[in-house]
C-alpha cells in the first residue's frame, strides 16, 4: 500500500525547519500577495525561493497555496505572481478559483494543481463535473464523514486529501460569508476576520435565552484525527493535512513527529501523543466531523481560545505553594506555562503564568509560580491547563540545529577499483543516478593500499550534508592506490551534484493565449427574479400579481427555497397554474446519499433549478430542467463565469465576494445577458453543518433524537454590536445565518440595466405578508420605470428594521494592507 503523504503547515523559514525534521512529507506555503491567511507573514520572493529548495534539498514536497477568489481586474497581476511561483518550481498549487483553474490549465497545462477545501468538495460529483480541469487531487471539505470519505475515494481515480488536525471553521469553507457581510473581509480572499470565536447571545422566539457562561456558540473545538488515521489510509486517502500557518514552529514539529508515527505504526501511547499535541496549542481536541454530527459535543461554548492540555485541579493553596492534583501523564518543569480557568463562576475567568519552582507530589505536583503573579486570585477547585511545555521547544530547537537529530537522506553507491583505470563511483538516490570518477588513475600500492574501510570510512564523512550513505557494493582489485584527497573530491562532487539536481528541476514555460475581451452583448430589459422563504409568501405574491397582472410580464421567475420539502409540490402546483416559471433551490451542500432531496425536485417537476453545489450541477447537468448557478458557485471573475456556461447554466449569480467596483469591472468582460446580480438580500453568513438548533435547544446529537426545534422556533444571534441574526435550517438540518440588515444595490439599477444585465434577483426572508408585498411592489415600480430611486429607498427603509444600505458592496478591497508580519 502505498504510504500516505503527511502535510504540514509552514508560515515562515523556522516552521518549515521544524516540518522537514520532524517527519513531514510535504508542506503547503502560501503564494505572495494571494493566499488565504490574510494575517500570516506574506514571505517575499527570495524567501519563498529559500523555503522551496530547502525542502526539496530534504525530499520534501511544496504546495504552494493560492486558494483565494482572484477579482478581474487583478488576473493581469495574478498570472504574473504565477509566473514568478512556477519559476520556483514548487510541486503543485493549491487553487480554489475555478476561473483561475481554468486561465493555469492554457498557460501551463501540465502543472500539479490541487483544488482546496475552499471549492467545498463534499461528494465525487463535484469532482467528476471538474474532471476537464484535470485537478490531480482534491482537499474535501472538513464536513465529510469517515463513511464521506470512503465512498468518495471509491468513486474517483483522483488524488484525496482530509485535514486530520488543527483548526475547525464552523462554516464550510469557501461558504462562509461572515466576515465579508460584518466588514467587507472575505474569507474567500484570505481575510477572514474570526468571527465564529465572536461571543453571541441567543434569542429564541424573541426572548434572550440564558446559557450561563456558553457565548461562543459557533465557535468548534479543534480536530484531532490522530486515532482515525488507520482507517484513513486504508481507504486509500492520499494525503493527511494538519492546519496551522498562523501557529508555531513546535506546533508543527510535534503534528510532524506525533501523526507521521502513527501513519507508521509505531505510536506507542496515543493519549500521551494527544497531551503534546495539545500543549502546542488546543481548544479541545475533538474528532470534529469524521464520525458524523454530535451537536452536544462539538461546539463546547464556554470559551474560543488556546487553553492547551488539561492538567488538574488546583487541590490546596498554601502560602507561596500552590498543589495540583493531575495524571503522570503530564510531568512539570520550571518554566512551563500554566492557565487557570475559575470554572466555579457561570462566567469563567482565565489567568496564566510561569511555573517558578516545581515538586512532584503524591496525587500531583507542588509548584511556585512567577513572584509577578498575584495568587490571591487562585482558589482550591480552579480548573489548571498546561500551554507550555519547555521540553517540547528544547526539543523542537534541537531537531532543527543537532545534526544527529535532523533528517537525512539515504544514498546508495557502488564503487569500482581496477588497476590503470579512474576510480569509479555510481550514486544512486531516489530516482537520481549519476557516476563520479577520479581525476588520477589507481596505481600499485607500494605501503597503504586500498581497502573497503577507508574508501567508507573518507565516502561516509556526511554529517554536515542531508545524506548518508546507506548501502556500498565493493568491486576493488587488491593492492592499488589513490591518494585521499580524490576520495574527499568525489564526495564533495557527489553532495555539490545531489544538492543540484534536488533543487533545480526541469523548467515549465508559459504559454501565451489570448487576453481577455470587453464584452458588447446587450439586453432590451432585464427579469425580477424572486426567492421565497415559505409557501405563503407565494400565495400573497400571487394575489398581488393577480391585481397587478401588467407587472408579471417583468417577472423571470420564482425561487422556491423552503426550510422543509413538504411545500415544494403545491407550489409548483400554483406557479404552473399561473403560467410563471417554477425555480426550486438545492442545498447549499451535498455529501454522498443525500439524493431524496433531489428526487423530491425531479417528482415536483420545477422548470428551473438553483444550483447552489457543483455536484447538483453535475447530478442535473444532463436532465430538461434550466439550470441557474447561484452565488455559492464563487464566480468572481470572467474565466470562472464562462467556465460554467460550459457545464450548461443558463445564468450565473455572480459573487458576494465582489463589491462595487468589482462587479462593474466583471461586467464589461462577461456576457451580460447571463448575469444575475442580487437587488436586494439579507446575506448569508455561516453555512454550517453544525446546527444551533439541536445544540442549545435540545439535549440530541443530530435529527434522530434532537426533537425538531428548528419546527417550532424562531432562533436569532445577536452579536456584540447588538444586531440579531436570523438562523434558519434546511432540509439536511444544515444551518445559515443571515445579516440582520438588508442590502439592497437599487441606487445602481438603472446604470447596471443600461448596460445590459439580464436579471435582477430578491430575495425576501422574514419579512410579514404586508412587508413583502410592500417591498417587491417598489421592485416591480422600479424595474417598469414608474417610481423613482429616492422613493424606492424611501420605502424600503421604512420597513427594514435595522435600515438599509450597500453593506459590503461600498467598502474597498485592499488584499495586502491587511497583512501582518507573524515571524
Amino acid at each position: 500500500m502505498k504510504k500516505t503523504e503527511l502535510l504540514l503547515p509552514v508560515g515562515n523559514y523556522q516552521m518549515c525547519l521544524a516540518a522537514i525534521h520532524n517527519g513531514a512529507d510535504a508542506i503547503y506555503v502560501g503564494m505572495p500577495e494571494f493566499n488565504a491567511r490574510g494575517r500570516s507573514h506574506d514571505h517575499s520572493w527570495d524567501e519563498l525561493k529559500e523555503i522551496i529548495e530547502t525542502c526539496h534539498l530534504y525530499s520534501v514536497k511544496v504546495h504552494l497555496a493560492f486558494n483565494i477568489l482572484i477579482f478581474e481586474n487583478e488576473l493581469t497581476h495574478a498570472i504574473e505572481v504565477l509566473d514568478k511561483a512556477v519559476a520556483l518550481n514548487p510541486d503543485a498549487l493549491i487553487i480554489q478559483d475555478i476561473g483561475i483553474i481554468s486561465l493555469i490549465r492554457k498557460r501551463y497545462p501540465k502543472l500539479e494543481i490541487h483544488g482546496s477545501t475552499q471549492m467545498s468538495i463534499s461528494n465525487y460529483e463535484a469532482i467528476e463535473l471538474l474532471d476537464d480541469l484535470e485537478i490531480q487531487r482534491f482537499v474535501l471539505a472538513r464536513e465529510n464523514t469517515l463513511e464521506d470519505i470512503k465512498t468518495i475515494k471509491e468513486n474517483t481515480n483522483k488524488e484525496i486529501e482530509v485535514f486530520v488536525h488543527g483548526a475547525l471553521c464552523v462554516a464550510y469553507s469557501g461558504q462562509c460569508f461572515t466576515s465579508e457581510s460584518l466588514g467587507g473581509r472575505s474569507a474567500n480572499r484570505g481575510q477572514c476576520a474570526q468571527s465564529c470565536r465572536f461571543p453571541y447571545e441567543i434569542y429564541v422566539d424573541n426572548k434572550k435565552q440564558d446559557l450561563k457562561e456558553k457565548k461562543y456558540l459557533v465557535s468548534p473545538q479543534d480536530l484531532c484525527g490522530i486515532d482515525e488515521v488507520p482507517e484513513l489510509m486504508s481507504m486509500g486517502v492520499e494525503s493527511f493535512k494538519v492546519e496551522g500557518r498562523l501557529k508555531s514552529a513546535e506546533f508543527v514539529a510535534e503534528c510532524a513527529k506525533q501523526y507521521q508515527a502513527k501513519i507508521k505504526g509505531e505510536l506507542e501511547n496515543t493519549q500521551q501523543a494527544k497531551n503534546n499535541l495539545a500543549v502546542t496549542y488546543s481548544r479541545g481536541l475533538y474528532s470534529g466531523w469524521l464520525h458524523g454530527v454530535a451537536h452536544q459535543e462539538l461546539v463546547r461554548g464556554d470559551y474560543k481560545e488556546n487553553r492547551g492540555a488539561f492538567l488538574g485541579r488546583i487541590s490546596e493553596i498554601n502560602k507561596k505553594d500552590v498543589y495540583i492534583e493531575h495524571n503522570d501523564q503530564l510531568t512539570l518543569e520550571n518554566g512551563d506555562g500554566l492557565l487557570f480557568v475559575n470554572s466555579l463562576k457561570g462566567d469563567t475567568e482565565e489567568s496564566g503564568a510561569k511555573i517558578y519552582q516545581v515538586s512532584q507530589v503524591k496525587n500531583g505536583s507542588k509548584f511556585q509560580l512567577d513572584p509577578k503573579f498575584n495568587l490571591n486570585q487562585l482558589k482550591a477547585g480552579f480548573d489548571v491547563y498546561l500551554t507550555r511545555k519547555e521540553e517540547i521547544i528544547r526539543q523542537t530547537q534541537k531537531s532543527v540545529t543537532d545534526r544527529n537529530l535532523k533528517k537525512r537522506l539515504p544514498v546508495d553507491l557502488e564503487v569500482i577499483a581496477k588497476h590503470g583505470l579512474a576510480l569509479k563511483v555510481k550514486v544512486k538516490h531516489e530516482k537520481i543516478e549519476f557516476d563520479l570518477s577520479s581525476d588520477a588513475k589507481l596505481e600499485r600500492a607500494q605501503n597503504i593500499s586500498l581497502d573497503k574501510e577507508s574508501v567508507l570510512k573518507e565516502l561516509s564523512g556526511l554529517s554536515q550534508t542531508a545524506y548518508y550513505i546507506d548501502n556500498v557494493n565493493f568491486d576493488l582489485d587488491k593492492d592499488l592506490y589513490l591518494h585521499r584527497k580524490e576520495l574527499k573530491t568525489i564526495k564533495q562532487l557527489m553532495v555539490a551534484k545531489l544538492n543540484d539536481l534536488k533543487i533545480k528541476r526541469s523548467q515549465l514555460r508559459p504559454i501565451d493565449f489570448e487576453a481577455r475581451q470587453v464584452s458588447t452583448f446587450h439586453t432590451s430589459k432585464p427579469s425580477l427574479n424572486i426567492v421565497i422563504r415559505k409557501i405563503e409568501q407565494l400565495h400573497n405574491l400571487i394575489d398581488y400579481l393577480k391585481d397587478k397582472p401588467h407587472y408579471k410580464n417583468s417577472l423571470g421567475h420564482i425561487v422556491l427555497d423552503y426550510e422543509f420539502g413538504k411545500d415544494y409540490f403545491p407550489s409548483c402546483e400554483i406557479l404552473r397554474e399561473h403560467k410563471i416559471k417554477s425555480v426550486i433551490a438545492t442545498t447549499r451542500v451535498l455529501k454522498p446519499g443525500e439524493y431524496h432531496n433531489f428526487r423530491l425536485i425531479e417528482r415536483c417537476k420545477p422548470q428551473g433549478l438553483l444550483v447552489r453545489n457543483l455536484g447538483a450541477l453535475k447530478y442535473f447537468q444532463n436532465t430538461d430542467f434550466e439550470l441557474y448557478g447561484d452565488f455559492s458557485l464563487n464566480c468572481a471573475n470572467s474565466y470562472t463565469f464562462d467556465y460554467f456556461l460550459t457545464k450548461k447554466l443558463k445564468t450565473i449569480c455572480l459573487s458576494y465576494d465582489l463589491n462595487i467596483e468589482q462587479i462593474e469591472e466583471m461586467m464589461r468582460h462577461i456576457d451580460l445577458t447571463k448575469a444575475e446580480v442580487v437587488i436586494h438580500q439579507y446575506m448569508p453568513e455561516f453555512h454550517m453543518e453544525h446546527c444551533v438548533f439541536a445544540a442549545f435547544l435540545s439535549t440530541g446529537n443530530s435529527f434522530r433524537d434532537c426533537g425538531k426545534p428548528c419546527e417550532k422556533h424562531e432562533v436569532h444571534l445577536k452579536d456584540m454590536y447588538g444586531n440579531r441574526h436570523e438562523i434558519k435550517a434546511d432540509q439536511e438540518c444544515r444551518n445559515t445565518m443571515y445579516n440582520a440588515k438588508a442590502v439592497s444595490t437599487v441606487e445602481y439599477f438603472y446604470r447596471w440595466m443600461k448596460q445590459g444585465i439580464g436579471s435582477f434577483r430578491f430575495e425576501c426572508l422574514h419579512e410579514t405578508n404586508d412587508e413583502f408585498i410592500q417591498k417587491v411592489e417598489l421592485y416591480f415600480k422600479l424595474l417598469n420605470q414608474d417610481i423613482t430611486l429616492s422613493e424606492v429607498m424611501s420605502g424600503l427603509e421604512q420597513v427594514e428594521t435595522y435600515g438599509l444600505g450597500l453593506g459590503h458592496l461600498a467598502l474597498k478591497d485592499n488584499y495586502k494592507s491587511r497583512k501582518k508580519d507573524h515571524l
